[in-house]
């Protein structure tokens, strides 16, 4: 783990239309690390991270990408920056094989020496997917469905990485042997998470650092201990 800020969110506003989804959001992730965004349904998650890859356009603050602002950009731009985002519902293309689907995350690179290895290292951290790989994705589990998701992502080489409930609608043991996927990556690799989780739980449990939304703004954040602790803040927004 590293001192070192990966990114930077500041003041960061958002909405649709006439909906205002995110007000005065910051936070900061820094290489290494994982930081869980938690709330409710409704609470802002989904848009902010949807605000900060560049597919929703913020309406104030500032996103900053290894101190470079991306505001503006377009999305492949900061994709070639270093961001991966992994949406919610496990967006794999079901007709195409396992292998197929690892090798588009690494098409806009156009190097194949360096997709080859990126390719060998999505079948050694993710071995399900090694037995699969000329399996139609169609075939796979809820949970090597998300681990396609998370390894065509990883393909590209990021240094930050959003993902957006990759434990929605998984058993229990499955989700939490992916949640401790997710805390390996951050520090065996140095790639910065950003997390949102409705399962503030086991999210609380690999986070280094949690921040809570609540109507598009910020009510609490800090030390995962502390928050997980904080009964009133459980109750009335971590739902345990």
């Amino acid at each position: 783990m590293t001192d070192a800020v990966a990114l930077h969110v500041e003041n960061l506003a958002a909405g649709y239309g006439p909906v205002r989804c995110l007000d005065g959001v910051t936070l900061s992730v820094a290489s290494g690390t994982v930081t869980a965004v938690l709330g409710a349904n409704g609470a802002g998650k989904t848009s902010l991270l949807r605000t900060i890859s560049g597919l929703l356009k913020p309406r104030g603050g500032r996103v900053q990408l290894h101190g470079h602002d991306i505001v503006g950009l377009p999305v492949e731009g900061i994709v070639r920056r270093g961001m991966a985002h992994v949406p919610e519902g496990r967006g794999v293309i079901a007709e195409l094989t396992v292998e197929e689907n690892l090798r588009l995350g690494a098409l806009w690179r156009g190097d194949r020496e360096e997709a080859a290895a990126s390719l060998s290292d999505a079948y050694a951290r993710f071995e399900p997917l090694r037995e699969r790989a000329h399996q139609p994705a169609a075939t796979l589990s809820g949970g090597e469905r998300q681990m396609l998701s998370i390894a065509r992502a990883l393909m590209g080489r990021p240094s930050v990485l959003l993902l957006d409930e990759p434990s929605l609608g998984l058993a229990p043991l499955v989700a939490s042997r992916l949640m401790a996927l997710v805390r390996d990556l951050a520090a065996t690799t140095g790639l910065a998470v950003l997390l949102v989780e409705q399962n503030a739980r086991s999210a609380l449990a690999i986070a280094d650092f949690g921040v809570v939304l609540s109507l598009g703004r910020t009510v609490a954040s800090g030390d995962p201990a502390r928050l997980a602790a904080d009964d009133s803040l459980r109750h009335a927004y971590l739902g345990f």
